[in-house]
């Protein structure tokens, strides 16, 4: 049996050619599963560039070192007490059929570092890739969300039900129906931790968002406003969802208009509109706990590209 020898040390720049080579590798494997997979991260000039921005925000990083070998990079960083590492900051060369030890050595090396910077917590985004999924659950790491994408289609028969794209004037129905679904996930079967956002603090997100571009669309039934779907053109995991292409972010039913086709029927208007402005792909992303979401935005054609994985660490006083 061949044992690993591994040697981690710190992610220095003239280690970013190679580590943007194994990322693209990475990447191209991934892909081949999953074909949805944004195509930039292919190339290792992409990667570089990605890597070269995680350092210069502050982000720290380690690679790992089979011999001769660069076979693993981790780079992330603490922000409100989240050590964070995202999906171009992590990749495992690609021919390893268990990179459990690449990536145990990796955390045990980047986790200290992230601690002392505040982290009490710890978030992973990495691409759908068999190996590095069994990886780092092997490591602890437990599944928050899934990001998943579909290519834009038109809807040649669209629901009977009245959608609009919703305009400044809506930024109260908008705000009301974005907080009611905050308050819907910390009940059964969702049960997810409660969410401390006020009606107030959501009002002025969503004004953020009209300003960055960010479309809404209203579903009205019976004269009132009963859902909401929001197409942003910026991704918040570039390596798993096309930059700047539309991303499902903050969606609502009513609670009296659920099970009744608005989800469905504004998801379906997202679809064709993505289409009619000539985009290529949307995506969007779920909780994995919510039993609701799974089945409905895989039914709807969304394919997994990528998770989102959370830890919490327990250190001695």
């Amino acid at each position: 049996m061949m044992i690993d020898v591994l040697e981690i040390r710190r992610l220095e720049r003239h280690d970013l050619d190679e580590a943007a080579a194994l990322v693209a590798r990475e990447h191209t494997a991934a892909r081949n599963g999953q074909p949805l997979l944004p195509a930039t991260f292919l190339d290792p000039r992409s990667c570089h560039e990605g890597l070269t921005d995680l350092l210069a925000d502050g982000s720290r990083g380690v690679v790992a070192r089979d011999g001769a070998r660069l076979v693993g990079v981790m780079c992330g960083r603490t922000t409100d007490g989240v050590g964070f590492v995202p999906a171009h900051g992590l990749a495992v060369e690609s021919d390893r059929a268990d990179p459990t030890a690449v990536v145990v050595r990796l955390f045990a090396e980047l986790a200290p570092v992230l601690l002392d910077d505040g982290a009490w917590r710890f978030t992973i985004d990495h691409v759908e890739f068999d190996p590095l999924v069994a990886a780092l659950n092997n490591l602890g790491f437990g599944r928050a969300s899934v990001f998943a994408t579909q290519m834009s289609r038109p809807i040649e028969d669209l629901p009977p039900v009245d959608v609009r794209i919703a305009e400044r004037d809506d930024l109260d129905v908008i705000a009301a129906l974005s907080q009611i679904e905050l308050d819907h996930r910390s009940v059964p079967p969702i049960y997810a931790p409660p969410q401390r956002r006020s009606l107030a603090e959501t009002h002025a997100m969503h004004e953020r968002l009209f300003d960055d571009g960010a479309v809404h669309f209203l579903a009205r039934r019976d004269g009132d406003d009963v859902g909401l779907l929001t197409v942003e053109l910026t991704s918040p995991a570039a390596r798993l969802c096309p930059h700047g292409q539309p991303y499902i972010g903050p969606t609502a039913t009513h609670p009296g208009a659920r099970g009744t086709g608005i989800g469905t029927a504004l998801v379906l208007f997202a679809l064709d509109w993505a289409t009619s402005a000539g985009h290529e792909t949307v995506s969007v992303d779920f909780d994995s706990a919510n039993p609701l979401s799974r089945p409905f935005w895989l039914g709807l054609g969304f394919l997994p590209t990528g998770y989102r994985l959370r830890r919490f660490i327990a250190v001695r006083p």
